[in-house]
């Protein structure tokens, strides 16, 4: 019966989808201010990348082959040039997600004094009986 599911296309695509939906949804909740730190250290690694020669960690570029591993280090080095622009315009992006999620934080700050101070201002209409000012 199991190899029978296995090889349903509708079985197979739904198991999937939940794989790649359990690993997307593992990092549980995150707040504006994790957002923040997160993307200010995506920004840092760009600009960092972005001045190196090879970037640090570079996972594509490792091999336990060393003749494997020079040559892809070589044609890393012949097409820099192309790629460092990119470099540039992630960490700009990156950059540019920073200052919005700041704004994001004031404006979040700022709700809460607001829902603040209509909570006291309806609890003073509550129980003071009279007409607001």
């Amino acid at each position: 019966m199991a190899a029978v599911m296995e090889q349903d296309a509708g079985y197979v695509a739904l198991s999937r989808h939940l794989y790649w939906a359990l690993e997307a949804g593992s990092r549980g909740e995150i707040g504006t201010k994790q957002l923040r730190d997160e993307l200010m250290a995506f920004a840092w690694q760009a600009r960092t990348d972005e001045q190196m020669l090879m970037p640090v960690g570079e996972p594509h570029l490792t091999s336990p082959v060393r003749w494997r591993r020079r040559w892809k280090y070589f044609l890393f080095r012949i097409s820099r040039f192309a790629f460092r622009r990119y470099d540039r315009k992630l960490a700009e992006s990156g950059e540019l997600a920073v200052a919005l999620s700041e704004r994001v934080l004031e404006l979040e700050a700022e709700v809460d004094e607001l829902r603040e101070r209509l909570s006291v201002l309806e609890g003073g209409r509550r129980t003071g009986g009279g007409p607001a000012p």
